[in-house]
């Protein structure tokens, strides 16, 4: 609850309780309200790090591996959050199934831009370059 007020101090208490609970009840964290950030287990962790993001509402989201550490239940709800959002999103994974839905992927190898376009044609790019 802590971390997630922090972000919202400019509001007033009653506004910021609200939306932080809405926050963890969103992420599926209500229960660990009162938890301190490092007793939570990694993918609780990066469920309050995207609920933290999201509770500021920000037009553009950079979400760098957002879905490594959580298991195939939250992976999948994270897909759908994500599908949901109004914000555009700019994601970086090595999880392809969560390509499927986005408008437009890039492959980048070698540092390099190796595929760019519909996620189709760039997925199947990619696993031809791994074959």
């Amino acid at each position: 609850r802590e971390d997630l007020a922090f972000s919202l101090r400019g509001l007033g208490r009653a506004e910021r309780e609200a939306r932080v609970a809405a926050a963890l009840a969103d992420a599926g964290l209500e229960d660990h309200a009162d938890h301190p950030c490092h007793l939570l287990s990694s993918g609780q962790q990066q469920q309050l790090a995207l609920a933290a993001v999201l509770l500021v509402d920000p037009d553009i989201i950079v979400a760098d591996e957002p879905t490594t550490l959580l298991d195939l239940r939250n992976q999948r709800a994270a897909r759908e959050r994500f599908a949901g959002l109004r914000q555009q999103l700019l994601l970086v994974t090595h999880h392809l199934e969560l390509l499927t839905d986005f408008d437009r992927v890039l492959l980048v190898a070698d540092g390099v831009i190796a595929a760019d376009g519909p996620p189709a044609e760039v997925i199947a790019h990619y696993e031809r370059m791994m074959a």
